[in-house]
């Protein structure tokens, strides 16, 4: 499985559809009648070595932390997501870009804007701390998108 990561803007979902398009499947994370704990557990578990998440139980601590000051996961149930995902040898991808270039790519969207604007370099550090621990686990790779088109990205992912 492949988790894409990052903040607004850096082409998640731009790459999760590039990803469709080579016949990865698309994770369903519509488990309502859980806890987040056991949504990510029914992710994973349900998951196929060729599927994709856009986002996932790492921008839960990130953003969760950051906007509102408190997560969905306890930090023993994200410590066992990350052993439970490595199992299933779950790849990383964290995409990442300028302040800049994120304000540009969400001209158009205000509230994205105002949390890029604002927030951006407490985000920043979150991910980063947060993907420093998970790497002891599993594979991460950042990529900046700021300096990579959309063909340079899918093959730094297939290398």
């Amino acid at each position: 499985m492949i988790i894409i990561e990052g903040l607004d803007g850096t082409g998640k979902t731009t790459l999760v559809n590039d990803l469709l398009k080579k016949n990865y499947i698309l994770v369903k994370q519509d488990f309502h009648h859980e806890s987040h704990y056991h949504k990510y557990v029914n992710v994973i578990r349900s998951s196929h070595n060729h599927s994709v998440s856009d986002r996932s139980f790492i921008s839960e601590m990130v953003y969760g932390k950051i906007l509102a000051n408190t997560t969905k996961l306890s930090e023993e149930e994200f410590d066992n997501l990350i052993k439970l995902y490595s199992e299933y040898k779950t790849r990383i991808i964290y995409l990442y870009a300028s302040k800049d270039i994120l304000l540009k790519r969400r001209k158009d969207d205000i509230q994205d804007r105002e949390v890029i604007f604002h927030l951006y370099q407490k985000l920043m550090d979150e991910f980063e701390r947060r993907l420093d621990y998970i790497s002891s686990y599993m594979d991460v790779l950042a990529i900046n998108t700021g300096e990579n088109n959309r063909e340079q990205v899918l093959s730094k992912i297939f290398k």
